[in-house]
């Protein structure tokens, strides 16, 4: 398994995350059966902020180097599951956002991933083997069982928190913690909303990067 990953993350962090976008690209079309551009971008970047939040916790948690990180692009195989466990199980594809109505509703559908959610639950698989494969994947990489537990945690729970709840709407007829207006078309707001989501949490995960470059330009 290590020579497996040690191959992979031979693999320059850009293509990595190119076949990332692939791999969403394809997962997207075939949720979709073929959609509207804003949607399609939005669903893009709503898996792009996923990945950021795994790039955050293996950087800042696990303190790998970016050399360690293009395995975490082949998560990307992982967003099939549900497709296949629908198909297995003979369900109606149905996810969507989950509508927060108490702590307590929160609380229960994260501490089960949602095994037993009205429409949500063929994504159960995949939040397990997130959650363990990444620990896992951790202590692979470091050794550190402590703090590759503690990445797992982080990564699968904050990116389940703030992306896999409705917490905000443009639609009012959308079940949801809150609601706000837009001139824009709603998905169109959406995929605004994700870009921008995408791009803090880019700017957290390759901070120093991006200050080294921004240093060296005015050097």
């Amino acid at each position: 398994m290590k020579n497996l990953i040690g191959k992979i993350n031979k693999i320059p962090l850009w293509a990595a995350f190119l076949l990332y976008q692939l791999l969403i690209s394809v997962r997207i079309l075939i949720e979709t059966g073929g959609t509207e551009p804003s949607i399609f971008v939005m669903q893009l970047f709503w898996f792009d902020c996923v990945l950021m939040f795994f790039v955050i916790g293996f950087k800042y948690i696990l303190k790998l180097e970016n050399s360690n990180l293009p395995v975490l692009f082949s998560g990307g195989f992982l967003t099939y599951i549900p497709i296949i466990y629908s198909v297995l199980m003979d369900h109606d594809w149905h996810l969507n956002f989950i509508n927060p109505t108490s702590f307590k509703q929160v609380a229960f559908d994260m501490l089960t991933l949602l095994a037993v959610h009205e429409y949500d639950w063929p994504m159960f698989p995949e939040l397990v083997l997130l959650l363990i494969g990444s620990a896992a994947l951790g202590i692979l990489l470091s050794g550190n069982v402590l703090r590759s537990a503690a990445t797992a945690l982080f990564s699968t729970y904050s990116s389940f928190f703030f992306l896999g709840f409705s917490w905000f709407a443009v639609n009012p007829d959308h079940p949801s913690f809150s609601h706000f207006t837009s001139p824009l078309p709603d998905h169109v707001t959406y995929s605004i909303f994700y870009i921008l989501f995408f791009f803090i949490l880019a700017l957290i995960a390759f901070f120093r990067e991006i200050r080294h470059f921004i240093i060296n330009i005015f050097a």
